[in-house]
């Protein structure tokens, strides 16, 4: 069914359980920052009802500087008395021709198994990265110990590409003429990744209803040369996002060791990444790589995903997931500062 605005509350309806899914929508679905329209697959019974949904949001992506059209596949939902008839397949097959390249990130078991059965196929390249600096049982020593010969493996390994920079930690993007600068020289590196000019950058992170992002910037005389973006909330340190070249391993490692110096009250810090130098980066400054994999998705019929294909650059910030989980912290904070007010209160 084409998409129609009336379907927005059944939508929504669907999705009761999440308190700040009205929140987001607009931001998330109808204010696309590469300006491409919102054609998601919508379910409804005879009585014009939605009691399907499989959301899309748009993106302009890149492969070796060359352009592509991308959809990421979030949301998919099917309301419970309808399931078991095979209508989940009937939505994926109806958003397989959206687009020539549809991508899932952070999907469950289950949703992992249908995926598969369709004809997506999963890059394992995207991995978890973990530092831990609260202790409180012997898991947690054993994950210092790790994180010790980490940092001693890599203690001498080269960081001579990052003399002469500063690094600054800002609560908003530099100016947008920069960081289109940036990327546009970064861009032709990479092989498939998400347009990260300001206008994403801006509209992903400045302009989240709810999440509260920094920036740890490095320049190099007048020029602004990488970006790391992060998030900190209820003692936990996320590095999102990293708008930069794709090769240069010293000047990523020194933009998380600036990251980490400058939230040294984190309890811990985590990222996911696809990217094998920031990977290094994470190791070398003492995180330890994870055992599970975040489940990344890819469906393009007819594509050849063999040695020589393109690699995706991905991050968490990439995945609808993050956006989600910022919402979920901002709830949570905002409940926890309630109550201690109400706790706080003279009766």
């Amino acid at each position: 069914m084409p998409w129609q605005t009336k379907y927005r509350e059944g939508v929504l309806r669907l999705f009761g359980d999440v308190p700040y899914k009205a929140e987001l929508w607009q931001w998330q679905f109808e204010s696309n920052p590469f300006g491409l329209p919102f054609t998601p697959v919508v379910l409804v019974d005879d009585k014009d009802a939605v009691v399907g949904f499989n959301g899309v949001m748009a993106a302009r992506v890149t492969d070796r500087g060359e352009a592509i059209r991308v959809l990421w596949s979030c949301d998919f939902y099917l309301a419970e008395q309808w399931r078991g008839q095979g209508l989940g397949s009937v939505i994926k097959h109806e958003l397989h021709g959206k687009a020539p390249v549809i991508m899932a990130f952070g999907i469950s078991n289950q949703a992992s198994k249908v995926l598969r059965h369709l004809g997506w196929v999963p890059d394992d390249s995207v991995r978890s990265y973990r530092m831990l600096r609260q202790r409180n049982g012997l898991r947690s020593w054993l994950l210092s110990g790790l994180q010790w010969l980490n940092r001693l493996r890599m203690a001498f390994s080269p960081v001579s590409g990052a003399a002469g920079l500063r690094i600054h930690v800002r609560s908003r993007l530099p100016e947008s003429a920069r960081v289109d600068a940036l990327w546009e020289r970064c861009a032709p590196g990479y092989g498939r990744v998400v347009q990260r000019d300001f206008a994403y950058l801006d509209w992903r992170y400045q302009r989240h209803p709810l999440g509260r992002y920094g920036f740890v910037c490095a320049w190099q005389d007048d020029e602004l040369v990488a970006t790391l973006v992060t998030r900190f909330s209820r003692g936990t340190l996320r590095i999102v996002d990293y708008c930069g070249p794709a090769r240069n391993q010293p000047l990523k490692r020194a933009l998380v060791g600036a990251a980490v110096r400058h939230w040294p009250h984190a309890n811990q810090v985590f990222s996911v990444t696809s990217d094998p130098e920031l990977a290094e980066s994470f190791l070398a400054e003492g995180f330890v790589q994870l055992r599970g994999r975040p489940r990344f998705y890819i469906y393009e019929p007819g594509a050849e995903h063999s040695a020589g294909s393109s690699a995706w650059f991905i991050m968490a910030g990439d995945s609808d997931g993050e956006f989600l989980q910022a919402a979920s912290d901002f709830y949570t904070t905002e409940t926890v500062q309630g109550m201690s007010s109400v706790e706080r209160a003279p009766c």
